[in-house]
């Protein structure tokens, strides 16, 4: 590790705890590589699971004759095998989500750490992207030591300096669904403050090649619940644009509801479309949200 800054992104205290946890998943995926991972298939492993019927092609050792001396039917023994699957962690890295105090990409920085080490493990291979404009991202990662290489990453990759980037994580997310090979669990983290249909599009591109979607809304409280009053001149931190405006209690209860209708949006296109979903404001403390918060939407077990 580089810097205090990177070392600052995961306690080594915590590190002992998520060794305990697992990223869960209800779809099945082609491992690459034993790991720790358990799913039921017809293998040879030592632990056994159920029976089913033989179908031809089978192989005839896992075939129970003893059951075949009995009934005079056949049938096929499984086993519990432990294999590895892909986690895809893809971390939004533009303007916007330099926001807010502490910043929402460094509290984003801090899931995309626990849940990459998490990964790492439990065997799985993990594979770590920013994306703004573009993509940047490590080559797949496998095994505990792997995460000083996504400690080093995540603290001296840039914060997106160009401006209207937001409107590419549809792109992003479309490339990134079509070049990757290895299908598995994708994580998206990100504040998602674009057009609906922009992260829509983004996100249906990774459910149809198949891909577990989890998505994690980071915001700022003051995004959520904004302090304002007065006669102020506001920067869209994207565009540039400058607007002076009245902040007013009726302004900012009109704020409030068109911003919970938005999250609101967001989780029923997430429940549509099976994907989970979270938000988190960045005054709760860490270590709760990935310990306790987390765990309550069945994103880790």
């Amino acid at each position: 590790m580089k810097t205090d800054k990177t070392n600052m992104l995961i306690e080594p205290d915590l590190m002992k705890m998520l060794e305990k946890l697992s990223i869960t998943t209800k779809k099945l995926f082609p491992g690459a590589m034993k790991g720790k991972r358990r799913s039921v298939k017809r293998g040879s492993s030592v632990e056994f699971a159920d029976y089913r019927d033989y179908q031809p092609g089978d192989d005839f050792r896992f075939i129970d004759w003893n059951i075949y001396a009995r009934l005079d039917k056949l049938f096929l023994k499984t086993f519990i095998e432990e294999e590895n699957i892909y986690i895809h962690i893809l971390l939004d890295v533009s303007s916007s989500m330099n926001f807010g105090s502490p910043s929402k990409l460094e509290y984003a920085k801090k899931i995309a750490v626990a849940l990459g080490y998490i990964g790492l493990a439990d065997l799985d291979m993990v594979v770590l992207t920013a994306f703004s404009e573009s993509l940047n991202g490590l080559r797949p990662m496998r095994g505990k030591d792997q995460i000083f290489k996504m400690l080093d990453f995540l603290g001296n990759i840039p914060v997106s300096d160009e401006r209207n980037t937001k409107s590419l994580i549809d792109d992003c997310l479309k490339k990134y669904a079509i070049k990757t090979s290895y299908r598995g669990i994708a994580i998206v983290i990100s504040d998602f403050l674009v057009a609906p249909n922009i992260y829509e599009n983004g996100l249906k591109a990774l459910l149809d090649k198949n891909f577990d979607v989890k998505v994690i809304q980071v915001l700022s409280d003051d995004e959520i619940d904004p302090k304002l009053s007065g006669e102020l001149k506001l920067q869209d931190v994207e565009t540039g644009e400058i607007k002076e405006v009245t902040i007013t209690d009726r302004l900012l209860e009109k704020y409030r509801k068109r911003m919970s209708n938005f999250c609101a949006n967001l989780k029923d296109f997430c429940t549509k479309n099976n994907m989970a979903y979270l938000r988190v404001s960045t005054v709760i403390p860490f270590e709760d949200f990935i310990l306790k918060e987390i765990r309550k939407e069945q994103i880790l077990a």
